[in-house]
């Protein structure tokens, strides 16, 4: 019997330096230096480059798809397996890390950095997984294709392009999300919402840079002297936990709340410092829009104000208000929601603009497709056996969640891993984390599942 976790430790500080190598990168969606060769920016390049250098140094073919995507080659077969990960990151917090979020750290046991979760550390511990079946010559009906793109926390418009140029694996997965294996992804639906709207004494709210993530920090500038104010919001900060500040601004006075950041298909996990202060603002002002925020989504993770709430075979839909702008009157929202398969889209939208209606504000709206695979089929189970193998786990079964992910960009795929049940490995947070016993025998059960799958 093959023991894939005593090969993947032979090889744990060569894993471990290539996800350094990626993690140095800082490889968040720049449009400002995209062009032609590099059409998410320069720094989505050089992570790109790497990794398909990464490739190249280790003998296999690689293959750069027009800088959206690449791809790694492991094996001769015409028939492929697919492993996608995703090379691109969200942004950071210039406050809350205790490390250098582009510096690998490593503390107690585990990584820390940016992407060492989501999603370098699980595309290389992808990759190793293929390797050591390549290098212990095993015998395979498929080749292994490794398969990143530059661009899956800002649309996935990489894999999207890359499937007009190559073809479809037979199957696969994506390592980005959880163990055990997912066999369904809700829908992905953003709503972009703006309007104009008198201002009252608001000057300006900001939050928030991607509908993905739970903003952290919400900026407000109102008129009037900072004493005005102090009492009210720092007792309001006071009483719900939060940590903030005011400053003097001229005759005005900013306002800064901070909450905590969390992935947006959970976010209950995140405190929303937009809502939060919009909370706040509407015991101090009559402006439409902090009502429209404060009633239809103050403490509401499951759209029970906007009258969309639904519980399904996947579970809850959820709702992020994601980003909130307001300066000169005009107001730019984005909401994500992640919609069981069973809401159908007239029930959605129709809900969500009688609402709008009332405070005199538009939508545009894009509404994405859920993912379902037979959780008992021979392809799932076979993911879970492999994980059931490693970790004696018989009590979580394979499972449906609110993210999105690679494996609706292709046909038979699902996402398999990277994060253990009952672990927290702060994904789209501050300190993003990986227990490296975690990451090796995750290596360990892509490898058998792999190899389970493939073999002759």
């Amino acid at each position: 019997m093959i023991d894939f976790l005593e090969e993947v430790n032979k090889r744990k500080e060569d894993m471990i330096a290539d996800i350094e190598r990626l993690c140095r990168i800082p490889s968040v969606l720049d449009e400002a230096t995209a062009n032609d060769r590099q059409p998410f920016g320069k720094k989505c390049r050089e992570a790109l480059d790497e990794m398909l250098e990464i490739g190249r140094r280790d003998g296999f073919e690689c293959e750069d798809v027009d800088g959206y995507a690449g791809h790694i080659d492991i094996g001769e077969q015409e028939e492929i397996f697919g492993i996608l990960g995703h090379l691109d990151v969200v942004p950071c917090n210039k406050e809350g890390w205790n490390t250098d979020p582009y510096e690998l750290t490593i503390k107690d046991g585990k990584l820390y950095g940016r992407g060492v979760a989501d999603d370098k550390g699980p595309l290389i511990a992808g990759y190793y997984a293929a390797k050591i079946i390549h290098e212990l010559e095993l015998p395979v009906k498929m080749k292994m294709r490794i398969i990143f793109g530059c661009n899956e926390e800002s649309g996935s418009h990489c894999v999207k392009y890359y499937f007009t140029k190559k073809p479809y694996p037979a199957m696969g997965f994506t390592p980005d999300a959880e163990f055990p294996v997912v066999y369904g992804e809700k829908a992905g639906v953003n709503f972009e919402i703006t309007g104009e709207i008198e201002k009252d004494n608001i000057i300006g709210i900001y939050a928030g840079t991607r509908s993905n993530i739970v903003p952290e920090v919400c900026e407000v500038y109102v008129v009037g002297h900072y004493k005005q104010y102090k009492d009210s919001f720092m007792q309001y900060l006071s009483s719900h936990g939060l940590k903030g500040s005011l400053e003097e601004e001229g005759n005005h006075t900013k306002l800064i709340l901070i909450g905590r950041s969390a992935h947006a298909s959970t976010p209950e996990l995140g405190i929303n410092a937009a809502t939060y202060m919009c909370h706040y603002l509407a015991t101090i002002s009559q402006n439409k829009l902090v009502q429209f925020v404060d009633q239809c989504f103050y403490k509401d993770h499951n759209g029970e104000k906007l009258d969309v709430a639904y519980k399904g075979l996947m579970g809850d839909l959820t709702v992020n208000l994601g980003v909130l702008n307001y300066k000169d009157g005009h107001v730019k929202m984005t909401v994500d929601m992640r919609v069981p398969h069973e809401v159908t889209d007239e029930q959605l939208t129709s809900a969500v603009v009688k609402h709008l209606k009332e405070y005199g504000l538009i939508e545009t709206h894009k509404l994405g497709k859920a993912l379902y695979i037979d959780p008992q089929s021979h392809f799932v189970q076979s993911l879970h056996n492999a994980y059931v193998e490693f970790t004696g786990d018989h009590e979580n079964q394979p499972q449906a969640i609110g993210g999105g992910t690679y494996a609706k960009a292709m046909p038979n795929c699902v996402a398999f891993g990277v994060q253990f049940p009952g672990t927290d490995n702060k994904i789209h947070q501050n300190n993003e984390e990986i227990a490296i016993d975690d990451l090796l025998k995750a290596t360990a059960i892509f490898a058998k599942a792999i190899y389970d799958l493939i073999k002759k």
